[in-house]
Parts: structure tokens; C-alpha cells; sequence
């Protein structure tokens, strides 16, 4: 089969998939699993290597992908290096880089030390409300495996995004995290260094966790008492 060159025009990495432009114009669909391994994720601009196929829906698809060459660089930073002879070369000032480094924001310190942060205080919470007999033991063994669970998604999640294979939905890693295993989650994400700087996500994880937080604070302060309808009402009403 005839191989064509293409430029990659739209890439969606959060969902592995994307499109390219073909040679006469028109756009043809690739997914992340027919992309060959290479060091750099896909980006727009990429020049591309493929074959067309079938994709999963029948319809043409880019398979056995390889990309050729990365988006060349912008003016701006085109415009950051110097056009000196090696004469007039110098060797860099031992002050610039540190003072450069310096402005650079250390990404993901406060998220990171609010992840450990939260997850710390859902344990003290969970550790209280079984020492006051507010829940049974066996909830605090549902957070337990829960968390061992979550963190194993995301760790699964890491090594597929490092090896650019398939990747579960994000989805998956929040119903993990809902159902239990939102300590595991959330020392995942500081541990690995994973899903902490893509707001929807970093947003959808703080809901979840003020969600456990403030579930577990209302039991250990006898606000809610867990059980049916009926049993809350008769701890509150004394019908």
C-alpha cells in the first residue's frame, strides 16, 4: 500500500486521536494506537508518514503512522538565538541561567501539597468517625482497597501515556476515585506526578474530595447519621 505525507492539523491528547491534513486537502482521521513510538508526543504541525486503512467505524483511517518531523520553531524563539561566528563566541554568563530558572513557577507545588494535604485529612476523619463508632470497621477496608484500586488505575494511566498506547477515560479514574478510592487517587497523582495540571480534571478531583470530606465531617459530627430515611428521622425528630 502506497504511503503519503501529511500534516498533522488537529490532535485532541487527552483522547488519543486526531486529524491530518492529506495532500489533496482533505482531512483523514488518525488514532493514537496506528502512530509509531517516538520520544515527543503527536502535536499540530507535525509532518506525518502514514497509510490509509479502515478505522474501527469502517470509514478511512491513518495506520502504521510514523511522524517525520516536529512543527518547526516559532519567530520568536527563532529570534532568542544569537547569529555569531565561533570567534565571537562566548561562553554563557554563569548568572543567566539561574536568574532565567528563577522566574520559571515550580509547577504543581501547591496543588501537590493540597493533594497530600486532603487526603491526609480524609484519613483523620475516617480513623475518627470508626473510633467514635459512627460507621463499622468494614468502611474503613472499602477505603482501604479503594484506594489501592484507584492508585493502580492511575498508575496503569501513566505507563499507557508514557508508552503512547490506549488509554482508559478520564471518567474511569473518577468513578474510582468516587467509589472509595479517593486517598489512593490523590497520593497517585502526587507520587506520580500525573493528571495534576489539566484544570478539568484537577476541578472534577477537588469536588470529588470535598465530597468525601464533607460526608465524612458531617458523620463524625453526628450531623448525618448514616442509614435509611427513617432512621434520620427518628435520630432528629424522635418520631
Amino acid at each position: 500500500m502506497a504511503r503519503e505525507n501529511g500534516i498533522l492539523e488537529d490532535w485532541h491528547d487527552a483522547r488519543g486521536f486526531g486529524f491530518i491534513r492529506r495532500p489533496d486537502g482533505s482531512k483523514l482521521y488518525v488514532h493514537m494506537k496506528s502512530i509509531g513510538k517516538s520520544i515527543e508526543r503527536p502535536r499540530p504541525g507535525d509532518k506525518l508518514s502514514y497509510e490509509v486503512g479502515e478505522g474501527a467505524n469502517g470509514r478511512p483511517a491513518a495506520v502504521k503512522v510514523r511522524i517525520k518531523t516536529a512543527p518547526p520553531p516559532t519567530a520568536h524563539a527563532a529570534s532568542q538565538t544569537p547569529n555569531v561566528s565561533s570567534a565571537d563566541a562566548r561562553p554563557a554568563s554563569p548568572v543567566a541561567a539561574p536568574a532565567s530558572a528563577a522566574r520559571e513557577p515550580k509547577p504543581g507545588l501547591r496543588q501537590i501539597s493540597m493533594r497530600t494535604a486532603a487526603a491526609a485529612t480524609i484519613i483523620v476523619l475516617l480513623g475518627n468517625n470508626i473510633m467514635l463508632g459512627r460507621f463499622p470497621v468494614w468502611v474503613g477496608l472499602l477505603y482501604v482497597i479503594g484506594g489501592i484500586a484507584s492508585w493502580l488505575f492511575y498508575q496503569a494511566d501513566k505507563r499507557a501515556a508514557e508508552k503512547r498506547e490506549w488509554r482508559a477515560p478520564e471518567r474511569s479514574l473518577h468513578l474510582a476515585d468516587l467509589a472509595f478510592g479517593i486517598i489512593g487517587g490523590l497520593l497517585a497523582q502526587h507520587v506520580l506526578r500525573h493528571k495534576t495540571y489539566k484544570p478539568g480534571f484537577v476541578m472534577i478531583t477537588a469536588l470529588i474530595t470535598a465530597l468525601h470530606v464533607l460526608t465524612l465531617g458531617l458523620i463524625m459530627l453526628a450531623v448525618y447519621v448514616p442509614g435509611g430515611v427513617g432512621d434520620f428521622f427518628r435520630h432528629y425528630f424522635g418520631a
